[in-house]
C-alpha cells in the first residue's frame, strides 16, 4: 500500500504566509481598537465590532480552506470568553467539526504503520466510509474477530507538522500582544498547545476514558443510566484509538428519542448528572459535553464519547474557587483577595486595587445567602460578572484548568435549557454545589 504523499516544504510555507497575513490583520484591528477606546480615534463601538467579527469571519474561512490544526485552534480559541470579545467568539464556534474525510487509503496505512499488521489481520472487517471526520482524525465503523462492533479513530497522517507549524504562528502572534493586554497570553499558548497535542494523543484519550468510567462508577446509582465505551488496547496506540462501537441516537435528536419512547428530560438529567458528578467530585473531566458527544444508546443509556478534551485541575484551584464563591456570599473582601491569589488569577502586588474591585463585585445577589439559596448559585453567571471586573487588574490571568471548567458547567446549563425547558437546571445542580461548598479545604481532609 502507498504512503500518503508528504507534505511538502511549499505548502508548509505558504500556510505560514497565510497565518502571519492574519497576525498583521490581526494586530492592525487591535490597534485601532485601542486607539478608539483611548481617545485618540473617533469611532463608535458598533464600527469596532465590525472589525472583530470581519477578522473573525476571515479566520474561519481560511481554517475551513488549511483543516487541520487551525479548525482545532479556533475552537479553542473560542472558549477563551476570557480574552476574546463575544463578537469573535460567535463566530469561531461556527467552526464545526465535520469535514471532509480523507481517503481510506491514507487511513488504511497509518493504521497499519502504527499497528505493525495489515488492516485485514487486525480487523475481521472494517468500513471505508468513515462514521465521523473531525479536525484531527476520522472514525471508521469496524469489527473483530469475535464479532464485537468496534471504532475505529485514527489521526490523519501528516496532522502533526501542519499543526507545529500553527502551534508556532500562535505563539508569534501571543508573544507579540503580549505586552499591550492584562492577561499573560504566553501562559495561554501553553494551555492551547498542551490542549492540541493532547488531543493528537490517542492513548492518553483511552486513558481518560477509562479513569472517567472508573469515577462515575463510584455512583452505582448514576452509572447505571450511563455508557462509557471500553478501549481496546491491542488495536490502539498513539494514533489509533479502537473502543467499542455505541448505536444510538444524538440526545438533541428529538424525532428519533421521540419514536423510540425515549424521555427526553430525563436522560438529560442523567447527562448533566455525570458531568457534575465529574466537575465538583472528582476534578477530573470530559471538557466537551455538547449534543455530538451525547448519545441515548439501544438499552436508553446516556453515552458518553470522544474523551480527546479531558481536564484535570488541582485540588488547591478548586479550594480557590470554594473559597471564592464563600467570600462573595459573606462579602468578605480580605478573603476573595486570597483566594484570587491562592489560585493564581492575581499576583500579591495586585492585592490593593482587587480589594477595591472587590467592593464592585459583591453583587447583592449573592449577599448573606441561606443554604438552600446557595444551592441555586449560578457559577455561569458568577464567573462571567467576575471576568468583566478583572479586566482591570494588570496581573489577570486564568489559570489552567479554570476556563474549561467553566465553559464545561456553562454548557451543561445551555443542554438543559435547549433540550429540556421544563425542568429547572438548579434542581439538579444545586445539590453538587452545595456538597461542593461544604467540602473541607485539600490540607484540612
Amino acid at each position: 500500500m502507498a504512503a500518503p504523499r508528504e507534505s511538502s516544504i511549499l505548502s508548509l510555507t505558504t500556510r505560514a504566509v497565510v497565518l502571519f497575513s492574519l497576525i498583521v490583520d490581526g494586530a492592525w484591528i487591535y490597534w485601532l481598537h485601542r486607539l478608539v477606546r483611548t481617545g485618540r480615534l473617533r469611532r463608535s463601538d458598533e464600527w469596532v465590532e465590525s472589525r472583530f467579527i470581519h477578522f473573525a469571519a476571515r479566520f474561519v474561512r481560511i481554517a475551513m480552506i488549511y483543516r487541520g490544526g487551525l479548525i482545532k485552534l479556533g475552537q479553542v480559541a473560542s472558549l477563551r470568553i476570557d480574552v476574546i470579545p463575544d463578537s469573535m467568539t460567535a463566530e469561531l464556534v461556527k467552526l464545526q467539526d465535520r469535514v471532509a474525510p480523507h481517503p481510506f487509503e491514507e487511513i488504511a496505512f497509518q493504521i497499519e504503520r502504527e499497528l505493525g499488521q495489515p488492516v485485514a489481520r487486525l480487523f475481521a472487517s472494517i468500513d471505508e466510509e468513515p462514521v465521523a471526520s473531525a479536525s484531527l482524525g476520522q472514525v471508521h465503523r469496524a469489527r473483530d474477530f469475535s464479532g464485537q462492533d468496534l471504532a475505529v479513530k485514527v489521526l490523519y497522517p501528516r496532522i502533526e507538522r501542519s499543526v507545529a507549524i500553527d502551534l508556532q504562528m500562535v505563539k508569534l502572534a501571543l508573544w507579540l500582544f503580549n505586552p499591550f493586554v492584562p492577561p499573560n497570553l504566553m501562559s495561554i499558548y501553553g494551555q492551547l498547545a498542551s490542549s492540541l497535542r493532547g488531543e493528537m494523543d490517542y492513548q492518553r484519550e483511552g486513558r481518560a476514558a477509562e479513569r472517567v468510567r472508573e469515577n462515575l462508577s463510584r455512583d452505582p446509582e448514576l452509572y447505571a443510566h450511563l455508557r462509557i465505551p471500553a478501549i481496546h488496547w491491542e488495536t490502539s496506540s498513539r494514533r489509533v484509538l479502537t473502543m467499542d462501537f455505541i448505536d444510538g441516537d444524538k440526545i438533541n435528536d428529538g424525532p428519533a428519542l421521540a419514536a423510540r419512547g425515549i424521555d427526553v428530560q430525563e436522560v438529560v438529567e442523567w447527562a448533566t448528572r455525570a458531568f457534575l458528578h465529574q466537575m465538583f467530585r472528582d476534578y477530573f473531566f470530559h471538557c466537551d459535553p455538547h449534543p455530538g458527544n451525547l448519545l441515548v444508546d439501544e438499552d436508553g443509556k446516556v453515552a458518553i464519547i470522544d474523551f480527546g478534551m479531558n481536564q484535570s485541575i488541582e485540588s488547591r484551584l478548586m479550594d480557590g474557587i470554594r473559597k471564592n464563591v464563600l467570600a462573595a456570599v459573606t462579602r468578605n473582601e480580605e478573603m476573595w483577595v486570597d483566594s484570587m491569589i491562592t489560585v493564581g488569577i492575581i499576583r500579591p502586588e495586585d492585592r490593593e486595587p482587587a480589594r477595591e474591585l472587590a467592593q464592585i463585585s459583591f453583587d447583592p445577589a449573592y449577599y448573606n445567602l441561606t443554604p438552600k439559596e446557595m444551592t441555586e448559585l449560578d457559577f455561569g453567571d458568577y464567573f462571567a460578572k467576575m471576568r468583566g471586573h478583572l479586566w482591570m487588574l494588570k496581573s489577570f490571568q486564568l489559570p489552567d484548568g479554570l476556563v474549561a471548567w467553566g465553559r464545561a458547567f456553562s454548557l451543561l446549563y445551555g443542554l438543559a435549557a435547549e433540550l429540556a425547558p421544563g425542568i429547572r437546571p438548579l434542581d439538579i445542580v444545586g445539590p453538587y454545589v452545595l456538597e461542593f461548598l461544604q467540602m473541607k479545604p485539600a490540607e484540612d481532609a
